[in-house]
């Protein structure tokens, strides 16, 4: 009897892990997804449209494979379906024209690529504890982190310095305190990547204030 109980048992547990899979069948699975960078690095967002992914002498294309628990490609899914973002950093538009959204639909293979723009800002800069060179972005398919949980090595800055998704006097407040600097520069203003926070980061910044607003 007690044989039969546990042998009664086995194959409940068999069949209850059989609907598991079958159920995850067609769903993202974080372990079986890879996403990656064409080159790592990082570019400027801003609430009107800053730079592309594709953009400058770096093309930061980042190439997306989603499959499911079993090996399988999660297939036609949509643009809007699969997203960049870098949660407690990332302070992104609303609506799904403003979305950090991929190129196209996953192919039967499952694939896809993100090559557009992001429409948003940075939470803060290095006053409020963000490090601009290490803001990498997370892809996400159907709200599910993909790539084992881990991001890809592309980040991001933004003349929108608070996340309030306008680009003003306040912004240009914590921009200009670190003008002129040449050592020790906050990477969130240094906008060519050169070290120095000076004139060619305040014309990227000029180029925002007050023109970037949500499309």
């Amino acid at each position: 009897m007690a044989m039969r109980n546990i042998i009664s048992l086995a194959l409940a547990a068999v069949c209850v892990l059989g609907l598991a899979v079958g159920a995850s069948a067609g769903v993202p699975d974080t372990n079986n997804s890879v996403a990656s960078a064409a080159n790592c690095g990082r570019f400027t967002i801003a609430p009107g449209g800053g730079e592309t992914l594709i953009e400058g002498t770096n093309a930061y294309t980042i190439f997306v494979t989603v499959n499911d628990i079993n090996g399988d490609p999660v297939v036609t899914l949509a643009p809007t379906d699969l997203w960049l973002d870098r949660p407690g950093n990332l302070v992104a538009c609303g609506g799904a024209d403003a979305a950090s959204q991929a190129d196209n639909d996953t192919s039967g293979d499952g694939m896809t690529e993100f090559t557009g723009t992001i429409y948003g800002g940075v939470s803060g800069d290095a006053g409020n504890g963000v490090n601009c060179d290490d803001t990498d972005l997370y892809v996400y398919a159907l709200g599910i982190v993909l790539n084992g949980n881990n991001p890809v090595c592309v980040a991001f800055d933004s003349p929108d310095l608070n996340g309030d998704l306008m680009v003003n006097v306040i912004d240009f407040g914590k921009f200009a305190a670190d003008y002129n600097c040449s050592v020790g520069c906050d990477p969130c203003h240094d906008y060519n990547e050169d070290g120095s926070t000076g004139v060619i980061d305040f014309s990227i910044f000029a180029a925002a204030y007050n023109s970037s607003v949500c499309p």
